[in-house]
């Protein structure tokens, strides 16, 4: 499945996501829009050391887009729509890498 937009989620676990349509599925990653203005620090739980009080990245560029355990976030650094491009880059080449280690190890 790729591209498709679907409703609210109710929650994540591993890579099982629950939409509130009750419909549950798995995903290999994931990627949530949150807008213009960052709400994310109002939803996500524990990540404190990723982003700030104000919604945005609290980590420093360049690898200010990675976090722990497969969270990324894209453009929260505050560097524009080229910014969000470079992050959305960096964050597919580092998927990319994570799932050839991934399946290498599994031919192994």
């Amino acid at each position: 499945m790729h591209g498709q937009v679907l409703p609210s989620l109710v929650s994540i676990k591993g890579n099982n996501v629950v939409f509130n349509s009750g419909i549950s599925r798995q995903f290999d990653a994931i990627i949530l829009a949150t807008g213009y203005k960052s709400s994310v620090n109002e939803w996500l739980k524990g990540a404190d050391y990723l982003i700030g009080e104000d919604g945005m990245s609290k980590q420093k560029f360049p690898n200010h887009w990675k976090g722990r355990h497969g969270l990324y976030c894209a453009g929260l650094a505050r560097k524009g729509i080229n910014g969000l491009a470079g992050d959305a880059l960096s964050i597919a080449d580092d998927i990319s890498n994570l799932l050839k280690t991934h399946d290498a190890k599994k031919l192994n």
